[in-house]
């Protein structure tokens, strides 16, 4: 019998590209490749070759020695993004555990790890009733331990939208305190109690619908070595890099650049913001 990974599960053009990724990536496959990771006949694994070698014929050729399909010297991914994303990002998911190697297309994986940020915990009510909130337009009640204060406070907000600043999790809200957009720390929320309809016109955070570009280039003060080697780093052109962010998440994006206060020396620096003068007016200011 198959198992979870049924062919109504996985359909031809799933397993087409993992046909696909696995010849540009590994190089090589046969057909317990697929029978193993889809669960599905030997019959149906053959079907899926004969059609991949139909529609891109000049990708593949078989030894019959080693009863394995290679990829030619002129392959060229007919399904997956020619870019090293596509593996990068599987890799990131496996190695940070979000994945099982039964859900990538990966068959050799080469050893890898990260750098695992510590995890802000998220009450699992808190979470649910914010979701809630956001489907439904609702305002939400909460009991929020800001920074600056001693104790928790009560709050009514009206979310509309949820970010990840790199290291935490931030509900976007209007505040009907402040009478203003802000972001609230999902890990800092106590209890959230979606309440009545909110009156608030949420597609009036402009900070959040509208988005800015950052220009990064090398630090000028390094020699020009070492700006060379940042330029690959960041896979700039002409010396830069844009990088399109919405305006509410300016000053996170320029803290995971390390640009929201500036190191002391260019090494450890290393990049700069061309136009900071230009997106000033969005940062405060001691940034």
């Amino acid at each position: 019998m198959p198992d979870s990974r049924t062919t109504t599960r996985w359909g031809q053009q799933r397993r087409l590209e993992f046909i696909d990724f696995r010849l540009w990536w590994d190089r090589r496959l046969n057909r317990s490749d697929l029978t193993e990771h889809f669960g599905i006949s030997v019959p149906q694994a053959s079907l899926d070759l004969a059609r991949y070698l139909e529609l891109h014929p000049e990708n593949v050729t078989y030894d019959a020695r080693e009863k394995a399909y290679f990829a030619t010297e002129e392959f060229k991914p007919g399904f997956s993004a020619e870019s090293s994303d596509t593996y990068l990002d599987e890799l990131l998911a496996l190695a940070s555990g979000s994945t099982s190697k039964d859900d990538t297309c990966m068959g050799w994986a080469p050893p890898a790890d990260i750098v695992r940020p510590l995890r802000r915990r998220v009450p699992v009510a808190v979470l649910v009733g914010t979701l809630r909130a956001i489907r439904d337009a609702l305002v939400l009640e909460i009991q929020y331990q800001s920074f600056a204060r001693p104790g928790p406070t009560s709050r009514l907000i009206s979310p509309h939208a949820i970010a990840f600043d790199g290291y935490r999790w931030h509900v976007r809200a209007y505040c009907h305190t402040r009478k203003e957009f802000r972001d609230f720390v999902l890990a800092r929320i106590f209890a959230a109690r979606p309440q009545q309809k909110s009156e608030i016109d949420l597609q009036g955070d402009d900070a959040w619908h509208a988005f800015v570009e950052l220009k990064i280039a090398p630090d000028p003060a390094l020699t020009e070595s070492q700006r060379r080697a940042i330029e690959l780093d960041y896979g700039m052109t002409d010396g830069v890099a844009t990088v399109v962010v919405r305006r509410a998440l300016l000053l996170y994006t320029l803290r995971h650049l390390g640009l929201a206060d500036q190191p002391s020396t260019p090494a450890t620096r290393q990049i700069v913001l061309v136009n900071r003068d230009k997106l000033a007016s969005y940062l405060p200011a001691q940034s």
